[in-house]
């Protein structure tokens, strides 16, 4: 009979790009007459042994499930030992869900497993330690991480400890926040996509001088939290991504974010469009209005779309962090790392990207309400999932 412990997940408070956290289990399965856990969900400790001396044999599993939809750099780590277990080995991977064997297994399904490391050989009666890594696992068998990644822990035999057993203890997996798939720095080195004035003879002739003349270098100012931005002169600068970059990233009907610092003033009388979907003289994907001094993001196109909205006063010349959000069927528009506006089921977003999300443009545009009005944009990030919200948050601090 298998009995289930669930736990909330753990809330990583502060996201620290780069670092290594500790991903805490969001489900453990139990199966088997032996098992004994303890210290969770901290330090996991498992003991698993045959309960009974009747030299029966029964199997003892601990399966941990972890949400990793959002990780990479994934290791799994503990230390095991052994009493006279007698080893028995899985069938060839990928092997079925009612296997007997003494080792730890992975999979991203329940069904097929695949086992990462042998428990059959340790004849030690002290604990050995044991570092896996996962990223290569997962890149061996043609897997990926999903919210509902298993790891099992299993043992087999026919008497209990101190005559057979397996005892594992500090089990903890750790991972890494998966990076976003296009990163857009704005800063002096920023020479990718096409980044330029509109026009060859433009005001400033140059967008951004990566050798740091301070004489052709003027859009580069200081950005948020110490960090380094490009300032648009509302008359013809502008970074242009190409036909396709974006939405070939994202694709058509995905999970994605797309996340930037902004600052402007008040534009005055009218509504100002600082990123472009599609064309350059297109449908804008942010725009920003002086009626409430609010941001929009518009979904959808032509006559059938919405626009999702911040609160008002946003445009102060203040820095603001935007995220924008889509989770299934759920849009949401984050400002400075609380959330504005959500719309969900809509015939909006259910066709929100049709054939794809085309993000062509920042800055000076063709066509209609041009940016014509100066605004600073640094750190723009395009993720291929929906980042969650504790990372939102801690993006805006």
């Amino acid at each position: 009979m298998e009995s289930k412990i669930l736990f909330s997940y753990l809330r990583v408070l502060r996201v620290l790009r780069g670092k290594k956290m500790k991903i805490a289990p969001v489900q453990i399965e139990r199966s088997g007459p032996g098992i004994d856990l303890s210290n969770l969900p901290e330090g996991i400790s498992v003991k698993m042994s045959d309960p009974v001396k009747d030299f029966k044999y029964a199997r003892n599993a601990v399966t941990l499930v972890y949400d990793l939809s959002a990780y990479m750099n994934v290791r799994l780590s503990f230390e095991a030992m052994e009493y006279g277990d007698e080893p028995h080995a899985p069938p060839p991977n990928p092997f079925g869900d009612d296997v007997d064997f003494d080792g730890v297994a992975i999979s991203v399904d329940g069904a097929a497993w695949y086992e990462v490391q042998d428990l059959r050989h340790l004849r030690s009666a002290r604990f050995l330690g044991y570092d896996i890594d996962l990223d290569a696992a997962i890149t061996q068998w043609g897997l990926s991480y999903s919210a509902a990644f298993k790891v099992r822990f299993c043992q087999y035999d026919n008497n209990p400890a101190p005559m057979d057993g397996v005892f594992l203890h500090r089990i903890e997996l750790t991972a890494e926040l998966r990076a976003p798939v296009f990163h857009l720095p704005m800063n002096d080195n920023a020479l990718s996509p096409t980044v330029h004035d509109t026009a060859p003879g433009g005001r400033d002739q140059v967008f951004i001088d990566p050798t740091g003349d301070p004489n052709t270098a003027a859009h580069s100012v200081p950005g948020p939290n110490g960090t380094t931005a490009l300032a648009f002169d509302g008359v013809d600068d502008r970074i242009d991504f190409g036909p396709t970059l974006l939405g070939d990233l994202v694709g058509a009907n995905r999970d994605f974010t797309l996340a930037f610092w902004y600052k402007a003033a008040d534009p005055g009388s009218a509504t100002k469009y600082f990123f472009r979907r599609s064309g350059l003289s297109s449908e804008p994907l942010m725009r920003v209005s002086a009626a409430y001094n609010r941001f929009y993001w518009r979904v959808g196109w032509g006559s059938g779309y919405v626009d999702l909205v911040s609160s008002t006063g946003m445009l102060n010349n203040q820095w603001r962090h935007i995220v924008c959000r889509r989770r299934g069927e759920t849009l949401a528009l984050w400002v400075d790392g609380t959330a504005h506006d959500t719309r969900t089921n809509s015939d909006y977003t259910k066709n929100l990207f049709g054939s794809s999300w085309n993000a062509r443009a920042i800055g000076q545009t063709y066509g209609t309400n041009l940016s014509d009005w100066p605004f600073a944009m640094a750190d723009l990030r395009v993720y291929d999932r929906a980042i969650r919200d504790e990372e939102i948050v801690a993006m805006s601090e």
